[in-house]
């Protein structure tokens, strides 16, 4: 009900990649948050704190879903990882974008990366940006992560390999420069951006990094010290390491957690200043002991 006693419609929230980590932790508060979740997800079948899941596949329309619901805000989170060059996690996003302007959508957020530039070293990068003007162009919401710091996604790749294994390779020998987003706080502002409350501005690029960079190695010693074990870490070059997640990519003989495209982003954002928004928008900065203290289970 509004100041007028006014009933208002529950909002509609459509999430593409509804089954990704991201995805799933925006739909949880989101839900809790009173809103009506739709779902789009490779393969067609119920996700928590989804009301409705539609199949889809980047690249093409969605089917049915905007028969069957009004939606009001839709976030994209879709990205297909082993589509190394990106090219289709950029048009396929385009596509499901400009069919939701097509459809009335009154907000889209298009979940982006700091390692988006149109300067950048992997193509992950480069595409991101290039995706980016489009939803700036139309007064949409931008928003731009670190590494996610959560029970899923990559930190969660980099957790199980500490837990995994006695012997951690340290690329480039840990010194790596890595800025942090906090899962939880991610969610909050785009909570707060679909509440429509004038907190987060249309039409512009918002950071959700943490100000303050830390070294690679030291989140790999935090992990290992909150989980009382004991490791050896051995540097290895980075041309190795990527070199041969390379090879396992063009071979297509594994699915790895992480890929080239993640090893070129993180190396090439940890050697630059990035200013974040957090501040701005209320949030102090976590110290590395408590975002990964969340996280041990």
């Amino acid at each position: 009900m509004d100041d007028n006693g006014r009933y208002l419609r529950m909002k509609n929230v459509l999430i593409t990649g509804a089954n990704g980590f991201i995805a799933r932790s925006i739909s949880r508060l989101l839900s809790e948050s009173g809103y009506f979740i739709v779902g789009v997800s490779r393969t067609h079948k119920p996700i928590p704190n989804y009301n409705e899941v539609f199949q889809g596949v980047l690249g093409e329309q969605l089917k049915d879903v905007y028969a069957r619901h009004k939606i009001d805000v839709v976030v994209h989170c879709a990205y297909d990882k082993h589509n190394i060059d990106n090219i289709m996690n950029a048009e396929g996003t385009r596509i499901w974008a400009e069919q939701a302007e097509r459809n009335n959508v009154g907000l889209q957020i298009f979940m982006s990366s700091i390692s988006a530039d149109k300067d950048a070293a992997a193509p992950y990068g480069q595409k991101k940006y290039e995706t980016e003007k489009w939803f700036l162009a139309h007064d949409h919401i931008v928003l731009r992560l670190g590494l996610v710091i959560g029970n899923g996604g990559i930190f969660s790749s980099i957790v199980s390999s500490v837990k995994e294994h006695v012997i951690v390779p340290l690329i480039d020998g840990g010194k790596t420069l890595t800025y942090l987003t906090d899962v939880d706080v991610m969610c909050e502002i785009v909570r707060d951006a679909v509440m429509n409350n004038n907190k987060i501005a249309r039409g512009k690029i918002w950071y959700l990094q943490q100000e303050s960079p830390v070294y690679f190695v030291d989140i790999l010693r935090e992990i290992q010290s909150q989980n009382n074990l004991f490791r050896i870490f051995i540097p290895v070059p980075y041309f190795l390491v990527f070199t041969t997640l390379n090879l396992i990519e063009k071979l297509k003989i594994l699915k790895l957690g992480i890929t080239t495209n993640n090893l070129k982003g993180l190396r090439q954002t940890g050697s630059r200043k990035i200013e974040s928004d957090l501040k701005t928008l209320g949030y102090p900065e976590i110290p590395l002991e408590l975002l990964i203290k969340k996280t041990i289970i």
